[in-house]
This record gives C-alpha cells, sequence and structure tokens, in this order.
C-alpha cells in the first residue's frame, strides 16, 4: 500500500508561510536604535586650532555644543547661538546661517515621504512634527513635540529612534554655564594656575563641574570646589601620575 505524503507536506509548508507573513507583520520595535548622522564631540578633545579660531574672534563666548558631521565636519553651537563649521583638519569654512548652509537640509514636515507621515501618525498619534531634517548621509532625522528623535532611511523605512554613539548617557544631565557662575573658589584656582588661558566651557551636573580651557585642558571640580581630576587634550589624567611612587617591591 502507498502512502501519500504530499497532502501533509504541503500544508506544513502552508503553515510555515502563514507563520512567516505573520511575523513580518509584527508592530515595529519603536525603542529600537539607531546612531543620528551627528555626534557629540568633546570639546577638550577639537583640534586646537578651533579653540584657538574661537578664543580670537569671538572672545567672551563659550562652547554650548560640539558635533562631528558624517561629511567629518565640525559643527560647533557658541553661547550666543551662533553655529562655526570647520573642516575635519580645523581650518574655518563659514557661519552655519541662511547665507551659508552647510548644515543638514532642514525640510517641510509636509514634503517627507508618506510612509513616514503614516509610521509617525500610527505609533505616535495626537504627537506633531517639530522639526524634520535630511542628514548629509540620506537618512531623515524627525523630531516630534515630545523631543523624541526618529530616525527613517532614504525610502522611509523606520530605522529606530536617534541616539549619539559618542555621548555619554552619564552626560546628559550637564548643563551649559556661564563661567562666571562657577563658585569663586574655583575661579581662583584657574587664574592661579592658568594665567594665560581662558575657560572657553563650563558645566555643572548633580555632583560636579567640568571646565574646559581653551588649551584643550580639562578641569573636574566637586560642587564645593575642590579640584578633582586634571585631563589634558588626549585624554590622559594627571592626577594619577605619582599613585604608583610608594609601591613596595
Amino acid at each position: 500500500m502507498k502512502i501519500n505524503y504530499l497532502p501533509g507536506i504541503l500544508v506544513l509548508m502552508l503553515l510555515f508561510q502563514s507563520c512567516s507573513e505573520s511575523d513580518d507583520t509584527n508592530e515595529p520595535d519603536l525603542n529600537a536604535v539607531a546612531f543620528s548622522a551627528d555626534s557629540h564631540v568633546e570639546t577638550s578633545t577639537l583640534p586646537q586650532s578651533i579653540l584657538d579660531y574661537i578664543t580670537v574672534n569671538y572672545p567672551g563666548l563659550t562652547i554650548v555644543e560640539a558635533e562631528i558631521e558624517d561629511n567629518q565636519n565640525f559643527e560647533i553651537e557658541l553661547s550666543n547661538d551662533t553655529e562655526l563649521i570647520f573642516n575635519a583638519q580645523g581650518e574655518f569654512l563659514g557661519v552655519d546661517d541662511e547665507e551659508n548652509e552647510f548644515d543638514d537640509e532642514e525640510i517641510d514636515p509636509a514634503v517627507l515621504p508618506q510612509n513616514i507621515l503614516d509610521f509617525i501618525s500610527d505609533n505616535f498619534p495626537g504627537l506633531g512634527i517639530d522639526e524634520a531634517e535630511l542628514e548629509n548621509n540620506g537618512n531623515y532625522e524627525i523630531e516630534l513635540d515630545n523631543d523624541i528623535e526618529l530616525i527613517f532611511d532614504g525610502e522611509g523605512n523606520f530605522l529606530g529612534q536617534a541616539k549619539d554613539e559618542n555621548e555619554d548617557e552619564e552626560g546628559e544631565d550637564e548643563e551649559d554655564i556661564n563661567p562666571g557662575e562657577l563658585p569663586q573658589i574655583i575661579q581662583d584656582y584657574i587664574t592661579e594656575n592658568y594665567p594665560d588661558n581662558i575657560i572657553i566651557e563650563a558645566e555643572v551636573d548633580e555632583d560636579e563641574y567640568e571646565v574646559t580651557l581653551n588649551n584643550g585642558v580639562e578641569l573636574e571640580f566637586d560642587l564645593e570646589g575642590n579640584l578633582l581630576n586634571v585631563e589634558d587634550g588626549n585624554g590622559e589624567d594627571d592626577d594619577d601620575d605619582d599613585d604608583d611612587d610608594g609601591d613596595d617591591d
């Protein structure tokens, strides 16, 4: 007696296809992470030519944010909202304004691909689009009204929520402050020990102050103004130099 296995095989194939199609229709992972085109850069690691240019041409201003774009240009935002663009070698290219568009292209949300608009409407109902940009790498970066940033590829496919691959999560609570707001003990320390330098960035969080000088030296103080750490522009610690001096053989 012959047993016909064909119907059973067909049933299994149909079941497998059905499962595959079901998997394809799963809801998108809204918590997926996609690295944004622009990456945060520590001020102390910027090329010295950039720090020198800002010191000479924008005295009294500090750096609020420094980023490196996917085309390797540096974008520097100053405390008066001026945005300066430098190339990868640290050479000044210009001010990013209406006359000189060095930045990613800001676009009207209405001209976004329809599948992006549908995705946002379906998955973030009630939220509007605060800003939409076409990145240098061809991706779309969308900032919603609640500050969530979404990344889509050039075809409008969702890649994830934007994340800066170089930004330390511990630094998210840091607040830029005017150097004049630093405790007087910190200002006095810098005046005494770095008389030829000026403060080009000052930040504070819940635990400490972080001060960057125009020579790339980064100083960390506790909230009482006690020095905690010194790093040069290459990130080398200066407070551990004598740690091994007392080691016994």
